[in-house]
C-alpha cells in the first residue's frame, strides 16, 4: 500500500552542494529539506553492484544521477575483492550510434535514460542488452553496437525479457506479446487480439499491486530451453473502471483504470503455453475452478522445461493449490492444497534442486518456514521450525547440499544470512553483529555482496566470505554526514499487551533528553498485516522525520501491534475479518505502557499513519479517546473502497462479512471522532483513492464535526513531489504544535 519515492532527483542533487558546504560545527536542527537531502546524500555516488558476472566479478552502472559530478553513466566490470575496473560496454560507440538512430532525442534526455538501470535489460550471459529510450527499444551488445527493434514512441513497450539462450527477446506492447530474434532483429507479434480490456503477458493494476509485486507487470515466463513461453491472459471486461481527474490543464487529463473494489469482479485469468516457433498457444483447462473465483498468483517452469508449476487460489484466498501442467499435452494436475484457519498468502516460486524436488516457503504452522517436496509434490520434510520467520531463500548450493536463507531467528528486529543443510535442517548463522542484511550470492557460493544497516547506521555495502570476513568495503556507511545534527539514539523496547503478547517498539527521544521532564508523544503506526515498522535497520527519510520531531521536543514512539508484527500468521490472524479492532486494543495497551514511563505525558499523545496507518489513525480516533490528535495520510476510510485482492484476503467478501465491513468503516463512525484531526489526501492517488477522504469528510459534515484537510494535487499515493513533501512535513509540524 505504501510508497514514498520522490520525484525531482535533479533538485535534490542541486541541493546537495548546499549540504556539503554547510559542514555545521555546532549541533543543528534538521529542516524538512534535510529529510530527503540527507537520505539521498547517504547513498548517492556509492558503488552499487547490480549483478554478478562470474564468481569474482560483478557489474555496476556509475554516473548520471547515481554519481553526481560524473558526466556520463557507464557499465563497468568490477573485481569483487580488489575493486579494479574495466569497461563492460563501449559507451563512446553506444552514444554515437544512439545519436544517429535517435536524432530527435536531446543529449540530456539520452544521458538520463542511459543512467537509469531500469531502462536496461540484459541476457543471461550479460553479453547483450535491450535499452529503452524515448519510448522505443534498441538491441545492443558490449561492443556498443545497437540496432532499433521498435519505432513507435507513442506505444509503450514494457516487460522486456530475453530467452534463456539469448536467441530472442520478448516484450509487451499494446497488451500483446511481441518477439524479436537477436541475430537479425526481426520482429513478430506472438498475440494479436490484445486491447484495452484484454491483456496478454501483462498484469493489470490489482495483480501487480497485490500479487506479483508493485511495479512488476510481467505476466509471461520463458521455458529454460527457450522453446516455449507460459503466459497469463487477463480479461478486464468484467472489471469496473475508476476515473481520476487531474487539475491541469484547463481541460484536465482524465485517467481510467480497471480497479476492482471489494466484492466486485476480478479480471478473468487464464494460463497458456505458447510455442515460440509457430506462435500457437495451448490454454490450460481450468474449468474445475470457476473463472470468477480464481486467482493465478505465481507461475514458474520446472528446470527440465517439461511442465509449468503455478499457484491457484480462490478469490478470498482461504486455500492455495499448487498445480502442474504438462507443457506438451496441456494436462493439468494438482500437486497439493494448503489451507489455514484464516488466509493463505501466495508464496514465492518453488526453488528447485538438482533431482527435480523443490523447496517451498509456507506459514502453515503459523510461522514462515522451509519445506522440502519431491518433484511429484509429496512432502519430504519440514526443514526449519520455531517461533521465527524465514524471509527468503536466497540461493541453493547443490554441490554442498545446502541452501542460503535470510531469517530473523535470533531477533525479530533483524535479518541475517544462514546456511541451511538440506539433509537434516541444521541452521548455521553466517552474518554476525546486529542490524539487517540483504545479500546477493556469487555464482560459486563462496562470497556474497552484503547490504547492511541498523537503526543508527546508514546503509553500507561489503563483499564477504562465508565466515563473514569482510573482503572489501564497497560503500562505507556515511554516518559522518549526520554528525552535525543533534540526533537522539533509537531505543528498542518490548511492550506487553493485556494478554501477554510482546509488541516490538522503538523510542526516539530528544538529543538533550531530560529525565525529569514529561514529554508529548508522537506515536506512529502502520498496523497492516505483516508490515512491521520497528526494525533495526536504516529507515531513510521517515526515520529522519521522527528525529526531526524529537528535536522539537517530542518523544517519538513506534509500536507494532501483533497483526503487523511480522512474527507469523499465527499472530497476524488477530485482524481477520475485523480490521481495526485488535489493532486498536494493542495500540491502546501501548499507550497504557507509556503511562508507566516517567517521561511520557499521556494527556498529549498524537497518532499518525499513512495508508493502512491512516485508516488505523482514523479508527482509533473514532473508537477511543486515548489520543489527543491524529494525522491520517491517504487513508482507507471504508474497506469497500479498496481493491479486491488485498481487502478480501484479510476481511473476506462484503457479501460474506457485511458486519465486519460495517464495523471497520470509519465513515460510519465519523460522528464519534474524538480529538483533533489533520486529514491529508493525494488527488491522483491510484491506490487509495481520494474518494476515501471525501466520503469521510461528508460523513463528518453530516455529523457536525470538523477537521483540518489538505489535498496534494497531481501526485500519487506516496506524494512523490519533493516540494509537496516539504510542504507536507511543515503542515504536519504546525498541526502538532497547535493541537498537541
Amino acid at each position: 500500500m505504501l510508497t514514498n519515492t520522490l520525484r525531482c532527483s535533479s533538485l535534490i542533487a542541486w541541493l546537495l552542494a548546499g549540504l556539503a558546504a554547510q559542514a555545521p560545527k555546532a549541533p543543528k536542527l534538521l529542516e524538512p529539506i534535510d529529510l530527503f537531502r540527507l537520505d539521498y546524500f547517504l547513498v548517492a555516488g556509492a558503488e552499487d553492484p547490480r549483478f554478478w558476472l562470474d564468481a569474482t566479478h560483478y557489474a555496476v552502472l556509475d554516473g548520471g544521477k547515481a554519481a553526481p559530478g560524473r558526466a556520463v553513466a557507464n557499465w563497468s566490470v568490477v573485481d569483487a575483492k580488489d575493486g579494479s575496473r574495466a569497461s563492460l560496454v563501449d559507451g563512446k560507440r553506444l552514444r554515437g550510434e544512439l545519436k544517429t538512430l535517435l536524432p530527435a532525442v536531446a543529449a540530456e534526455a539520452l544521458e538520463a535514460a542511459l543512467a537509469e538501470a531500469g531502462n536496461w535489460t540484459w541476457d543471461a550471459n550479460h553479453t547483450r542488452f535491450v535499452l529503452s529510450v524515448h519510448g522505443d527499444l534498441l538491441l545492443g551488445g558490449r561492443d556498443g553496437a545497437v540496432q532499433r527493434l521498435t519505432d513507435s514512441p507513442a506505444v509503450e513497450e514494457s516487460c522486456v525479457s530475453f530467452a534463456p539462450d539469448g536467441a530472442a527477446v520478448a516484450w509487451v506492447a499494446g497488451n500483446n506479446l511481441w518477439l524479436a530474434t537477436t541475430a537479425d532483429g526481426a520482429v513478430r507479434a506472438l498475440t494479436t487480439d490484445g486491447n484495452d480490456h484484454l491483456f496478454y503477458g501483462r498484469l493489470d493494476w490489482v495483480y501487480q499491486e497485490e500479487l506479483y509485486g508493485r511495479g512488476n507487470f510481467q505476466a509471461y515466463w520463458w521455458s529454460p530451453d527457450s522453446a516455449r513461453i507460459a503466459l497469463l491472459r487477463l480479461d478486464e471486461s468484467p472489471v469496473p473502471e475508476f476515473v481520476l481527474v487531474d487539475d491541469q490543464p484547463a481541460r484536465p487529463k482524465v485517467e481510467r483504470v480497471h480497479y476492482p473494489k471489494a466484492g466486485e469482479a476480478n479480471p478473468n485469468v487464464d494460463l497458456g503455453i505458447l510455442d515460440v516457433r509457430d506462435g500457437s498457444t495451448r490454454w490450460c483447462d481450468l474449468e474445475a475452478y470457476p473463472i470468477a473465483d480464481r486467482l493465478i498468483v505465481r507461475v514458474t517452469w520446472a528446470p527440465a522445461s517439461n511442465r509449468v508449476l503455478f499457484q491457484l487460489q480462490d478469490r478470498a484466498q482461504t486455500w492455495l493449490d499448487l498445480m502442474a501442467v504438462d507443457a506438451a499435452t496441456g494436462v493439468v494436475t494438482r500437486q497439493w492444497r494448503e489451507t489455514s484457519d484464516c488466509w493463505v498468502e501466495a508464496g514465492p516460486e518453488p526453488r528447485f534442486l538438482a533431482d527435480g524436488s523443490y523447496l517451498w516457503l509456507s506459514e502453515r504452522d503459523g510461522c514462515r518456514h522451509v519445506y522440502h517436496y519431491t518433484a511429484d509434490g509429496d512432502l519430504q520434510a519440514q526443514l526449519t521450525r520455531g517461533e521465527w520467520q524465514v524471509k527468503e531463500i536466497v540461493d541453493v548450493d547443490a554441490a554442498a547440499g545446502c541452501a542460503f536463507v535470510l531469517a530473523d531467528k535470533d531477533s525479530p528486529l533483524e535479518t541475517h544470512l544462514y546456511r541451511l543443510q538440506l539433509e537434516d535442517g541444521e541452521l548455521q548463522r553466517i552474518t554476525k553483529g546486529r542490524g539487517t542484511f540483504a545479500v546477493s550470492m556469487a555464482p560459486d557460493h563462496a562470497t556474497f555482496v552484503a547490504r547492511w544497516s541498523s537503526a543508527e547506521t546508514p546503509p553500507s555495502v561489503t563483499v564477504r566470505d562465508l565466515d563473514d570476513r569482510v573482503l572489501r568495503e564497497v560503500a562505507a556507511p556515511r554516518g559522518s554526514t549526520l554528525r552535525g545534527f543533534a540526533l537522539g539514539r533509537p531505543e528498542f523496547v518490548q511492550v506487553p499487551t493485556r494478554d501477554g503478547f510482546l509488541m516490538e517498539a522503538m523510542l526516539i527521544k530528544p538529543a538533550d533528553f531530560d529525565a525529569t521532564r514529561r514529554y508529548p508523544i508522537v506515536q506512529h503506526t502502520y498496523s497492516g498485516p505483516h508490515t512491521p515498522r520497528v526494525r533495526d535497520e536504516w529507515g531513510g527519510a521517515d526515520l529522519l522525520w521522527h528525529h526531526y520531531l524529537a528535536q522539537r521536543g517530542h518523544v517519538v514512539f513506534v509500536c507494532d501491534n501483533r497483526s503487523a508484527s511480522g512474527k507469523g500468521r499465527k499472530h497476524a490472524r488477530a485482524c481477520w475479518r475485523q480490521l481495526g479492532q485488535s489493532e486498536l486494543a494493542d495500540l491502546s495497551d501501548a499507550v497504557d505502557w507509556l503511562g508507566q514511563q516517567p517521561f511520557a505525558d499521556t494527556s498529549r499523545v498524537a497518532l499518525w499513519g499513512w495508508s493502512y496507518g491512516g485508516f488505523q489513525t482514523l479508527y482509533n480516533l473514532t473508537h477511543s479517546q486515548r489520543w489527543k490528535c491524529g494525522i491520517a495520510v491517504n487513508a482507507v476510510t471504508d474497506w469497500r473502497n479498496y481493491d479486491t485482492i488485498y481487502t478480501e484476503r484479510y476481511q473476506g467478501l462484503p457479501a460474506d462479512n457485511a458486519a465486519g465491513y460495517d464495523a471497520s468503516s470509519v465513515v460510519a463512525a465519523a460522528g464519534n471522532l474524538s480529538g483533533h484531526l489533520l486529514l491529508i489526501a493525494a488527488a491522483m492517488d491510484d491506490n487509495v483513492h481520494m474518494q476515501n477522504s471525501l466520503q469521510f469528510l461528508r460523513a463528518m459534515q453530516a455529523a457536525g464535526k470538523d477537521c483540518d484537510f489538505m489535498v496534494y494535487p497531481g501526485v500519487r499515493h506516496g506524494i512523490e513531489d519533493l516540494q509537496q513533501q516539504i510542504h507536507l512535513r511543515r503542515r504536519m509540524e504546525r498541526f502538532l504544535k497547535e493541537r498537541l
